[in-house]
């Protein structure tokens, strides 16, 4: 094994032979919009974005589903929408397994490939490393106010659109200098941030005001919409968080913010940040931007000082 469990890898690598490994990982959401098709997308973009996380290519998917037999009829369309992200992702659907649930779920197992001298790992960033965000936060939040019927799917538009764009990097990025680079799911940025720096030695300064976030997101924090577990990231994660300057508390929050096939955080040297960021924006990540520093000092207890 290459890569595994012991420091919350985004997915598993074993080595075949001495060009090949292969990356395999698994995920399935419930759903958090109404539209079954662009359900399935988001479902499948989330689940690639393990493979792509670890510089791997997507080779074959198996389908993941459960469902009730009331809503059996969306079944068909949220595997076309699932469908056409994996073909977009350059790999092939081979079936997959279903079972009756009470509440509807879909998502991937994938299996994808590496070279095994190119795996890009969760926690391995170096000092003077650029930070770089390829996606805005804020999904978690809009999920919630779209699952309470506070804001409609044509008001989150932006959010979908983002939720179902593939986490694919050119090879251009590739072969740049990224030391490190871990997508941004469940824990929130600052909570996979903080499986990024366990190096004792280093910490990562992160410029609150130069993250992105999604159009909406920040209103509808303002008005106490933030799901369970953006709190409880916040709960959980803080204590690693220094505060430098006074910082937003809205905005702070969406540093914690839960997300659905949120973007990457790309750890990559100094000298080649510009160049990523060039390439990203080339392939629709838009909106990405630098938001931090990893910088050296065994002195700091905290891991991620924010600062304005």
């Amino acid at each position: 094994m290459l890569s595994s469990f012991e420091y919350n890898e985004d997915a598993a690598v074993y080595r075949i032979n001495h060009d090949i490994a292969i990356v395999f990982t698994m995920d399935f959401i419930t759903p958090i919009v109404d539209n079954p098709y662009i359900f399935g997308q988001i479902a499948a973009a989330n689940a690639l974005s393990d493979i792509f996380a670890m510089g791997g290519k997507p080779l074959l998917a198996l389908n993941i589903t459960c469902f009730p037999d009331s809503q059996i009829g969306d079944l068909n369309e949220i595997i076309m929408g699932g469908l056409d992200k994996v073909q977009e992702a350059g790999a092939i659907l081979a079936g997959g397994h279903s079972l009756q649930d009470k509440e509807p779920k879909y998502g991937l197992a994938v299996l994808g490939t590496v070279h095994p001298e190119k795996i890009i790992k969760n926690h391995t960033p170096r000092e003077g490393d650029a930070l770089i965000l390829t996606k805005p936060l804020g999904t978690g939040i809009i999920s919630t106010a779209l699952k309470a019927e506070i804001i409609s799917e044509d008001k989150a538009i932006d959010a979908i659109n983002w939720m179902r764009k593939l986490n694919y990097i050119p090879e251009e990025v590739l072969n740049l200098a990224i030391h490190s680079m871990t997508d941004i799911t469940g824990f929130g940025l600052l909570g996979h941030l903080s499986e990024m720096m366990i190096n004792k030695d280093l910490y990562a300064e992160i410029q609150v005001n130069k993250t992105p976030i999604l159009t909406g997101a920040y209103e509808l924090a303002c008005q106490d919409i933030i799901p369970g577990g953006s709190i409880a990231n916040q709960k959980t994660f803080s204590c690693g968080v220094q505060k430098e300057t006074e910082i937003d508390p809205v905005k702070e929050i969406l540093l914690y913010d839960a997300q659905t096939s949120g973007g990457l955080l790309i750890s990559v040297s100094e000298e080649d940040s510009q160049k990523c960021l060039s390439s990203l924006k080339n392939e629709g990540f838009v909106d990405s931007k630098r938001i931090g520093q990893v910088r050296k000092d065994p002195s700091k207890k905290e891991k991620i000082i924010l600062i304005q």
